[in-house]
């Protein structure tokens, strides 16, 4: 499969060059249309740009040379290979050009596609924001996403018993009926459906939302090239759930850090059981 590494989208737009550069940079004008800063972009200082739904990115080592570039590293839940920013931004006659360039670890066209579609929209709210100065920061991602590499391993996420190791499920002695969040505002479990495994590649099932009617689709599954194999976790559905927004957005968040919490897991029993020197 063709792979690629890097992502481009741009915009123009009719606002002086000083004015676009406090909007990528300042955090208060950030929060308005892409993310919340921890705190202010610094030179070689780690921060964090947060969405509110659970999605967060870990940026590292910032660059700042205003108003014309801004570049930084940084990595979606703190756990998938970095990818580095670019931001360039140029003006002429009035209309600022802001560039934006992803390079990262190698991605298959379909995830290229989303990540520029990612990109168009971001620009896009950016635009709008400095158009008429409100928000159009967007409440939650439909999708939680997320991925690991994974070292070379015996432990082998997508079989039996492995597989019960790090996705937090339980089963009834016969099949998974039960999917369980354990954190800071408590135990809680969620009914499974339409659960199918095949061994090595993928595992599906649906997972009920009470009180919506609609449940959510949740997909593992296992990506292997000539350079390794990456695990990959989708779930999505929730901006059908019908429930109130708010509440979606706070199962959405501790979903977000289960999930997260299961990649990290995944991690670590790879590191434990690494494949022998002397294995075939």
């Amino acid at each position: 499969m063709t792979r690629f590494n890097d992502v481009q989208a741009d915009i123009d737009v009719a606002v002086p060059l000083e004015r676009v550069w406090e909007a990528i940079t300042d955090p208060e004008q950030v929060s308005r249309w892409f993310g919340d800063l921890h705190e202010p972009l610094r030179p070689g200082r780690p921060n964090r740009l947060d969405f509110g739904d659970g999605d967060f990115f870990t940026l590292d080592a910032p660059e700042l040379h205003r108003p014309h570039m801004l570049r930084f590293s940084w990595r979606f839940l703190g756990v998938e290979a970095p990818s580095l920013v670019t931001w360039t931004l140029r003006e002429q006659d009035g209309i600022t050009t802001v560039d934006v360039h992803q390079h990262g670890h190698d991605l298959p066209p379909t995830e290229v596609a989303e990540l520029q579609e990612g990109w168009r929209d971001f620009l896009d709210r950016l635009a709008g924001y400095l158009r008429h100065g409100r928000p159009t920061r967007y409440a939650f991602r439909d999708r939680i996403d997320g991925s690991v590499r994974l070292p070379g391993s015996r432990f082998q996420p997508l079989h039996e018993p492995d597989l019960y190791r790090w996705m937090p499920i339980a089963t009834d002695g016969f099949t998974p009926r039960w999917f369980f969040i354990v954190d800071s505002e408590g135990p809680r479990r969620f009914g499974i459906a339409r659960w199918e495994v095949v061994p090595g590649r993928r595992a599906t099932c649906e997972i009920a939302v009470p009180p919506s009617g609609a449940p959510t689709r949740c997909v593992a599954e296992l990506e292997t090239d000539a350079t390794g194999a990456r695990l990959r976790i989708h779930h999505d559905g929730w901006s059908g759930l019908g429930i109130p927004a708010r509440q979606a957005l706070i199962l959405r968040r501790r979903f977000t850090a289960t999930w997260l919490a299961s990649l990290d897991t995944v991690l670590a029993l790879s590191a434990a059981v690494p494949v022998s020197k002397d294995t075939p």
